[in-house]
């Protein structure tokens, strides 16, 4: 379906609640990427989630993993969706969340 900036605005939303949700691992990794796809019902509940791309260290890829599990709901679509659940893909990058906090 649709969507448009509604819709822009609420990819944002999914990426910030995980990107908050992460914990940073103790480790002395300068740079780790790990790439995941998380579905989203309608109604905000999480029906899925799984690591697509690991970073290699697994550290972050087990601290990675624990997020997934640990955020169960996000927010409900923008009104008007007509939309059952949408997939995101979201990358988390160790040196961009050491930059932000």
């Amino acid at each position: 379906g649709g969507g448009g900036e509604a819709y822009a605005n609420y990819d944002q939303v999914v990426k910030s609640v995980y990107q908050r949700a992460w914990v940073l691992p103790d480790t002395e990794a300068d740079e780790a990427i790990v790439k995941v796809r998380v579905t989203i019902a309608r109604d905000g509940r999480v029906t899925s989630s799984s690591i697509v791309r690991g970073s290699g260290n697994a550290m972050v890829d087990t601290s990675i993993q624990r997020t997934l599990e640990r955020v169960t709901f996000v927010a409900p679509f923008p009104e008007g969706s007509k939309d059952k659940e949408r997939t995101f893909p979201i990358s988390f990058s160790l040196k961009a969340k050491r930059l932000i906090g």
